[in-house]
């Protein structure tokens, strides 16, 4: 398959061409406009992908596998603009409770509150108490780098988010003060 030519003949030539670092731009943006989710999802995911593109993935809900994984993506790419960020931040916390069928959903929620490109403010949106589950805050707290999501955190309701926060904070500190 040559790559710009817009001619594939399976499946597996549409998700080679979405994750392939040689994919021109142009041929990128078409296969952004694919109808097939997962070649969508492989463009996101693409490492030359620009924010004009990214932007245009933006799935109209959050509530399949398939748009809960087209959003990981998006908040998982470091290219996101933060228009989107934001946008994904409130469409995504129906989905944060850690129910049946979510799992994409809610690694989209961490990717977000990993996401240093992420505002503070969608942040704390996404990790209010009363709207999402206690493990996803816990979560959070575990996988997140950001210091200041870390120190949001520490004044949670949960014990449990706030001891992970705590620790995290703790473990960053500690290899800070090992890598001067």
């Amino acid at each position: 398959m040559k790559v710009g030519m817009r001619k594939y003949h399976s499946a597996k030539d549409y998700w080679d061409a979405a994750k392939s670092p040689e994919t021109p731009i142009e041929e990128l943006d078409f296969l952004a406009k694919s109808e097939y989710d997962f070649v969508r999802v492989g463009v996101a995911q693409n490492p030359n992908v620009t924010s004009e593109i990214l932007a245009s993935l933006i799935p109209s809900r959050i509530e399949s596998w398939n748009e809960q994984t087209l959003a990981a993506a998006l908040t998982e790419n470091l290219r996101t603009p933060v228009e989107v960020l934001m946008l994904l931040a409130t469409e995504l916390i129906p989905v944060l409770n850690h129910g049946r069928g979510n799992d994409q959903g809610f690694r989209a929620g961490v990717n977000l509150c990993c996401n240093p490109n992420t505002p503070l403010d969608s942040i704390r949106e996404v990790l209010n108490p009363d709207k999402v589950a206690t493990q996803f805050r816990k979560v959070v707290a575990r996988e997140t780098r950001r210091q200041d999501v870390l120190n949001l955190l520490l004044s949670d309701r949960s014990e449990i988010a706030k001891k992970r926060a705590h620790e995290s904070l703790e473990k960053m500190n500690r290899v800070e003060s090992n890598n001067p």
